[in-house]
């Protein structure tokens, strides 16, 4: 009898089918390997970005500025009317080994276009960049970009500004470039009265990315820094009276329609321009708050009279990530500790603020 060579048809079929499944298998585990790496590159970077800001605290007695003083009369009369000052990511460049490209800044002008700072501008700084965010590369016109934002506070109804990242009131003009009250100044670790193990000082963002508003909520890139306008305004500076109108707002911020459409006509600017922000107006581009939850929609008041959705200190601008079920928070201790999308709200509100006074349990986080 003459001896069968080969496979038939469906033995060829069935190791197919087999190898198939075993790749079905076996490729989720490898995604959540490579995610779980990226995470530990994410966490790394947030915990080099605390420990900048201790040694900034070492050498300076306060945290840096969220963001720094212009003397905005250099620029009047000139193409860069509006400067756009340098932030908290300006002044920590020595302590994560950017000693080159600190000296390369020039503080008495901005990121708007300023020839004197462009090729600071145009630097991507790793330590910046979470490996997480599969939607890079996206900036700003003449500039680079970044996945992490300062923590400026909870909402805005209790006290604005009550976060770990605040603006100074000492430029040339006597003013902040933003709202300003008693909790603007330097902040050192005597005024981070709730603790710092339980006060957020960096989360991270996703950068801004996809076409100009309005897109509907329902868009796969909607919280990549799209701003989605409430018809309800957010007082400021309420104390124990603001719970109510915070309360509200987070629940209409929440509740947005998919079908709604985003606020302005401008593309989103999360961590555009990477070294620059505006505290009166485009928080988002170094900023975040603890009012909405992790990874929820960019809600831009009623009260906000910008006609651009970049953020100001009564909107709602919370932290994102491509990280499954949550983000990354580097606290003032320097910890980092990962923060679910399910947090409790006032929780969340809670390891905002360094002077709010709310007792928090670790286990509510």
């Amino acid at each position: 009898m003459q001896k069968r060579r080969g496979f038939t048809l469906i033995e060829l079929l069935v190791v197919i089918a087999i190898i198939g499944v075993l790749i079905a298998l076996l490729l989720p585990a490898v995604q959540a390997a490579r995610e779980a790496a990226r995470r530990a590159q994410c966490t790394n970077n947030l915990k080099q970005l605390g420990l900048a800001a201790h040694n900034y605290i070492d050498t300076n007695g306060s945290l840096p500025p969220f963001n720094s003083s212009i003397d905005e009369r250099l620029h009047w009369g000139t193409p860069v009317f509006d400067p756009w000052p340098l932030d908290w990511a300006a002044s920590t460049l020595p302590y994560i080994e950017q000693g080159p490209l600190y000296s390369a800044l020039n503080f008495s002008f901005g990121s708007n276009g300023s020839p004197q700072n462009a090729t600071v501008l145009r630097t991507l700084v790793n330590t910046m960049v979470c490996p997480s965010d599969g939607e890079l590369p996206a900036a700003g016109p003449g500039s680079s970009w970044r996945n992490y934002a300062a923590n400026i506070g909870g909402p805005s109804p209790f006290m604005a500004w009550s976060g770990t990242f605040v603006s100074f009131r000492n430029d040339a003009l006597g003013n902040s470039g933003g709202h300003q009250n008693s909790n603007i100044g330097p902040v050192g670790m005597a005024r981070i009265r709730d603790g710092t193990s339980q006060t957020a000082l960096f989360s991270e963002m996703l950068v801004g990315t996809g076409p100009p508003s309005p897109v509907p909520a329902n868009h796969p890139l909607a919280k990549h820094g799209y701003a989605f306008k409430l018809s309800l305004d957010s007082p400021v500076d309420q104390g124990g009276s603001g719970g109510p109108a915070a309360t509200a707002f987070v629940q209409a911020c929440r509740s947005i329609p998919g079908t709604q459409e985003s606020f302005g006509t401008l593309t989103p600017a999360n961590g555009a321009y990477w070294i620059g922000t505006n505290p009166g107006s485009c928080i988002i581009w170094s900023g975040y708050n603890h009012y909405n939850g992790p990874n929820g929609y960019n809600c831009q008041a009623n009260n906000d009279g910008n006609t651009g959705g970049y953020g100001n200190i009564m909107n709602a601008l919370p932290p994102g990530s491509n990280h499954p079920g949550g983000v990354n928070v580097c606290f003032a201790d320097g910890s980092v500790k990962f923060i679910k999308d399910t947090i409790a709200i006032p929780t969340w509100w809670a390891i905002g603020t360094r002077n709010g006074g709310e007792v928090v349990s670790a286990d509510q986080y």
